[in-house]
């Protein structure tokens, strides 16, 4: 079994998102955000209930441009690094930051986001 060196407390991060999280919902639909756990079996389910979760291995979350086909995903994972990916105008993007803690996992995905929604 493969062990990722947990970098980013998840929960830290889905509070720190909360409040920007609200302040998208001014531009894009926001979706619940999602965890999947690092002791849960193979396959490994997602899902919106943190308390489903023992060991958070990812946090991830969705944005949909209002009036608009935009999409955006973001799955940002403990060991440091995040799958991004959205489709602007018929073109999809991506990207994976790397980080090495909180306010550089933060930093990424409010970047990631604002480009997406500029």
């Amino acid at each position: 079994m493969w062990v990722v060196e947990h970098l980013v407390d998840l929960d830290v991060l889905a509070a720190r998102l909360r409040s920007v999280l609200e302040e998208w919902r001014r531009w894009a639909a926001v979706g619940p955000l999602t965890w999947r756990d690092e002791a849960a079996t193979w396959p490994q389910p997602i899902t919106s209930d943190r308390s489903d979760v023992r060991v958070p291995e990812s946090l991830g979350f969705t944005l949909r441009k209002h009036a608009t086909d935009d999409e955006f995903e973001a799955v940002v994972w403990t060991g440091g690094w995040a799958d991004v990916d959205y489709l602007l105008g018929g073109e999809v993007y991506s990207f994976c930051p790397e980080f090495r803690d909180i306010d550089g996992a933060y930093a990424a995905v409010v970047k990631d986001v604002e480009d997406f929604l500029s």
